[in-house]
């Protein structure tokens, strides 16, 4: 169980598509992450990228930390229950190590927390299901949802030639589930693992590029599903369950082409495959006439982040890093889910790193993500139609330490 991990994540619902965690680099945040898979700017690169290490000669470790404010509200299209968001203020850190065996070879370790989602909502949100409303339709689609994941990725980074370098990484991940609503909640984990790989080529001393891929990790959960007197009655109980669930592959495009010896121009595309999100079919050893398996519609899209952004160094060593990034929802009005509701978004990123010794470096940055409004309507639980909109924002600071031995 990961519950428990100093690294743990209790992510929300505006910082990124699906229940995935973009923050897991300070110094990429400050350019909205464009230019983050070519990069060897520090230890963190590697996890966009494991072939970047290869440009890392000294040893280094790298410790990022982030604070994330959430604001988020439901506006239900008619009369509402009195319940909405808990406010969730999630911390997300990371950390990674580059250890160079020689002057072409160096050897990477990230841990990290690359999926999660927190949400909690008040008692009877949504729509009013009564004249006094309560109860309210929401707490039929979701109360609760704490997804937790923990990333191990060992990987190595080649310098090939001159212009080219490759790198590869194995992954090693476990998860922790816990979603709840008024009529059933889900409990289960599992470890599994996956892998990466990724390349970086200079066809001059001005323009670089970078590609790089992480594999999907498919997971096989055990657990147990509790039906709730709402909705099984007498047969109300805690049962034993599985499930199976598919965390995507993710694909990375950077480039980073030097404008000045001082000034870089970043561009970013990075590709999600959430649609093999589909749906939790869930098996469990409960009595008929139980719905067995229990599902859980998701039906999510594919999604690609596009960013730009501008790194520049000043004449004391001081980075300045600016960033924008447009990046789409796995979600429609259809398929937008009360678990983990998702939308467009913009961000903008601000961010600088200094040198306070030889050996030290500190890395801050801020992020505003600007949140379309996100429309949903489910009438799969009549009579509890959930019919409103989303309104969320988030606003993250980050601080990370780089230390060279």
């Amino acid at each position: 169980m990961i519950a428990g991990s100093v690294l743990s994540l209790a992510s929300g619902t505006a910082a990124a598509s699906g229940f995935g965690v973009s923050y897991q680099s300070v110094s990429a945040m400050g350019t909205a992450y464009a230019g983050s898979a070519v990069l060897s700017e520090d230890a963190t690169n590697q996890w966009y990228n494991p072939a970047t290490l290869a440009g890392l000669n000294t040893a280094e470790v790298s410790i990022a930390a982030h604070q994330v404010w959430i604001d988020t509200t439901f506006e239900a299209n008619g009369a509402s229950g009195p319940g909405d968001f808990e406010d969730v203020e999630p911390f997300v850190g990371s950390a990674f190590l580059a250890l160079p065996f020689n002057d072409r070879v160096t050897f990477g370790l990230g841990i990290n927390a690359p999926y999660g989602t927190k949400i909690e909502y008040e008692d009877n949100w949504g729509n009013a299901l009564s004249p006094t409303g309560v109860p309210a339709s929401g707490d039929f689609y979701a109360q609760t949802s704490d997804v937790q994941t923990i990333n191990i990725n060992p990987a190595v980074g080649i310098q090939i030639t001159d212009n080219l370098r490759l790198g590869a990484g194995v992954n090693y991940q476990q998860i922790d589930a816990d979603i709840e609503n008024a009529a059933t909640r889900l409990e289960g984990d599992d470890d599994a693992f996956g892998w990466n790989v990724g390349l970086t080529y200079s066809p001059d001393e001005s323009n670089h590029f970078g590609v790089a891929y992480r594999s999907e990790i498919s997971y096989d959960i055990d657990g147990d599903i509790t039906f709730k007197p709402a909705s099984a009655g007498p047969l109300a109980g805690q049962y034993a369950g599985e499930t199976s669930l598919d965390l995507p592959a993710v694909l990375q495009l950077s480039y980073a082409g030097d404008l000045t010896d001082r000034t870089q121009l970043l561009l970013g595309v990075e590709r999600t495959d959430w649609s093999s999100l589909d749906r939790l079919v869930i098996d469990h050893a409960g009595p008929a006439p139980l719905p067995n398996p229990a599902i859980e519609e998701f039906g999510w899209e594919d999604t690609t982040r596009y960013s730009a952004g501008v790194r520049h160094t000043l004449q004391n060593d001081t980075v300045l890093r600016f960033g924008l990034a447009k990046e789409e929802s796995t979600q429609s009005s259809d398929t937008r889910s009360a678990i983990s509701p998702d939308s467009d978004r913009i961000w903008a990123t601000i961010g600088a790193g200094f040198n306070p010794t030889d050996n030290l470096s500190i890395d801050v940055a801020y992020a505003h993500i600007f949140v379309d409004d996100a429309d949903i309507y489910k009438d799969g639980r009549a009579p509890a139609v959930l019919d409103g909109t989303y309104e969320l924002d988030a606003d993250i600071i980050g601080a990370q330490l780089n230390y060279q031995f």
